[in-house]
């Protein structure tokens, strides 16, 4: 049996299995945790993610919105999810 966090190329995740991941930049700076996903409802598709973080924290990601403790960070700034959430800085 895989461990659950381990992933292979192309494996589907289930929303349970990620609501809580640690999000980082490729540069190793930790954000904060998965909250949240927005999703198209036309295309079905992920358009940003959402992540919780201190209020205080100071976070800078190009393209993302801050709104009190949460980043909305768009998809297309996801690079990996395995044991973290890589997001582009």
């Amino acid at each position: 049996m895989t461990n659950e966090r381990e992933l292979i190329k192309g494996e589907e995740k289930k929303w349970t299995d990620i609501r809580g991941y640690q999000v980082a930049t490729n540069s190793a700076r930790i954000l904060g945790e998965l909250s949240e996903l927005t999703i198209d409802e036309k295309t079905g598709k992920i358009t940003h993610i959402v992540i919780k973080t201190d209020a205080e924290r100071n976070v800078n990601v190009k393209g993302a919105t801050r709104n009190g403790d949460e980043i909305t960070v768009p998809f297309g700034k996801v690079e990996k999810v395995g044991e973290f959430i890589i997001v582009s800085g």
